[in-house]
């Protein structure tokens, strides 16, 4: 069995006591104020213990020796240290096989643990020796936020020094939107041991309403700015709020220009007219942040618009370093409060709610709100300017890590390859996706890899040459779309609904009696309506229920070839590789007028499709 660290019960115990209380203790008996037995009561240490620290005997540390030496610890700890710094940290399980992989090695065989693994017990040990670790919970970046380097960062204060030589902490200003959502988040709960699934039952939902919020570098916060998710904005929505909260909506929620001006206008911009000076406005490069009319109103009023570095607001952002996480922290109590009393039986937060419980978060902040946005300044180093607060958060170089050894590296220069390349990435192309192309499926029926490998593979000119040599075939059998997609890698054709046809716009004749003559309802065409272009003529053709205009570049004895356009929005252009198919006099549907050329990007715009 592996060897227990732990403190048994009823057993003595072990320097219960810290290293500032003993020295106060010694300093109280050196300078003849208290006597060793009122010392050792007043403090909690043994009296023996004292006895012993002021003759200098046992001045070793308590407790048995540690498996591995101290320089192999620090080993073990410099590389949590390196992994943790390029965005990489290991958990206690990572750890644990580390130190396995090391003894396993180096060929050794430690007793106290099985299988060379180390417990729960030593990895707690380790941890309390070296003061330095510790154990947190880390949040995710993507990895565009991980590839910043000092390059863009030193770059970016250079600009930055610039732009604030001479501004007033309080005329720079920070912006930016965050979400309050209906998720309170997980708790921890007492359950019966052994409970796989502990559950409770509070309702949650996905949702979530906008916030613009902005404030300076001396503390002042600008009341917040609210968009809701809905066409109409109704009066109950703006009621029982924080004081000069202003409330929008959009369709998606989420700011759009029209929000960002609206904000910019109504809540920002009175209040920098009140400043003297230059006025500075940081915020992210979001496209619709970035407004022509707000640009021009900063041009008039002596006020700078700074963009961040992209993926850099984890670095750079006051408002997200240092003050919306407290504000959600606060929320999810406020939420959870809610839901659990007057809300408990809602499906989520009603809008006409929300203004209330955003009061409760605001006068909740207020205590430590200018605190928290001074503290967001500062550490993004705007306020006072100082690059080093950003690029010492930046992973630092193999040779930043100190204390190695005579016998072996701390961190060796493959791990830090290693991990460099992880964070910054590589010259590998990584996953390759392969081109898709449409495929040809009935209605409710399957298909397998079998079905639809073996036209894909054939080489696209003998296609081409297929459905041009097709003189012996029948007039239904044709070239299907699926071959003119693997030649084509175009944007895919959508459809435009139903064609009608007119009889002003159609030359057509009568086919043999045996066809049907009745009368077919409007936009239909008939079964015994033919048309028959001249090669040169534009016309409507039809694919799998879709529409699409084309020219006429031959005539056949079974068919017309016909060169096809593809659908650009909501209009249409030639391919880079022309969609030459032969088309059966059936799937001719009338003939069209010649496209209009209406940009230099090669755009057209077909009258027929227009009108239909």
């Amino acid at each position: 069995m592996p060897r227990t660290y732990k403190r048994k019960v009823g057993g003595r115990s072990y320097g219960a006591y810290s290293e500032e209380s003993l020295e106060n203790a010694l300093r109280d008996i050196r300078s003849r104020n208290l006597t060793q037995r009122q010392t050792s009561v007043k403090y909690g240490i043994p009296r023996s213990t004292l006895k012993y620290k002021l003759k200098g005997a046992h001045a070793g540390k308590p407790g048995g020796p540690t498996i591995f030496s101290q320089e192999e610890e620090e080993t073990f700890k410099a590389y949590v240290i390196t992994a943790s710094n390029y965005g990489f940290p290991v958990d206690e399980l990572d750890l644990r096989l580390i130190v396995k992989a090391y003894a396993d090695k180096k060929g050794i065989r430690i007793r106290q643990f099985r299988n060379n693994v180390p417990g729960q017990d030593w990895m707690k040990s380790f941890i309390k020796r070296h003061r330095d670790l510790t154990v947190r919970l880390a949040s995710n970046i993507k990895r565009k936020r991980a590839e910043v380097s000092d390059t863009v960062i030193n770059e970016y204060f250079a600009n930055l020094t610039g732009e604030l030589h001479g501004v007033d902490p309080g005329s720079i200003w920070n912006y930016d939107e965050t979400n309050l959502t209906d998720e309170p988040g997980q708790k921890k709960v007492i359950m019966k041991r052994g409970c796989k699934y502990p559950e409770r039952v509070m309702n949650s939902t996905k949702s979530s309403t906008s916030l613009m919020f902005c404030g300076n570098a001396t503390g002042e916060l600008l009341p917040p700015y609210v968009v809701y998710k809905a066409d109409c904005l109704w009066t109950t929505w703006t009621q029982n709020g924080p004081t000069r909260t202003r409330y929008n909506r959009s369709k998606s929620g989420w700011f759009d220009h029209v929000c960002f001006e609206d904000w910019f206008f109504s809540t920002l911009m009175p209040r920098l007219k009140k400043g003297r000076g230059k006025q500075v406005l940081i915020g992210d490069n979001l496209s619709s942040h970035i407004s022509l009319a707000v640009l021009e109103a900063c041009k008039k009023n002596n006020i700078s618009f700074v963009s961040l570095p992209p993926n850099s607001t984890h670095l750079t952002q006051p408002l997200d370093v240092a003050y919306f996480r407290p504000m959600k922290v606060a929320w999810r109590k406020i939420l959870t409060e809610w839901k659990e009393g007057k809300g408990r039986k809602l499906p989520s937060i009603p809008k006409d709610e929300f203004p209330r419980l955003l009061s409760l978060l605001m006068a909740k902040l207020k205590e430590k709100s200018a605190e928290n946005l001074m503290a967001g300044f500062r550490k993004t180093g705007i306020s006072p300017i100082d690059k080093s607060q950003v690029l010492s958060r930046l992973p630092q170089s193999a040779a930043s890590v100190s204390g190695t050894s005579s016998t072996i590296e701390l961190v060796s220069q493959s791990f830090i390859d290693h991990i460099t390349a992880a964070r910054h990435g590589s010259n590998d192309k990584g996953v390759v996706r392969a081109r898709r192309r449409k495929v040809s499926c009935a209605a409710g029926k399957s298909i397998a890899a079998e079905d639809i490998a073996g036209p894909s593979q054939m080489p696209q000119k003998k296609h081409r040459k297929k459905a041009e040599n097709q003189d012996t075939a029948d007039v239904g059998d044709h070239s299907t779309r699926s071959d003119s997609e693997a030649e084509n890698p175009e944007v895919p054709r959508v459809s435009d609904g139903e064609s009608s046809v007119g009889d002003s716009d159609v030359e057509a004749f009568n086919v043999e009696a045996d066809t049907d003559t009745s009368t077919t309802s409007p936009g239909v065409r008939s079964k015994h309506t033919t048309i028959l272009p001249n090669e040169g003529d534009f016309v409507l053709v039809t694919y799998e229920g879709d529409h699409y205009p084309g020219e006429v570049k031959s005539v056949k004895k079974n068919g017309f070839q016909v060169s096809c356009m593809v659908k650009t929005g909501q209009y249409w252009k030639w391919p880079s590789k022309p969609d030459l198919l032969l088309y059966p006099p059936s799937d001719i549907i009338q003939l069209i007028s010649e496209p209009k050329k209406i940009s230099r990007r090669g755009l057209f715009s077909v009258q027929e499709m227009a009108e239909k």
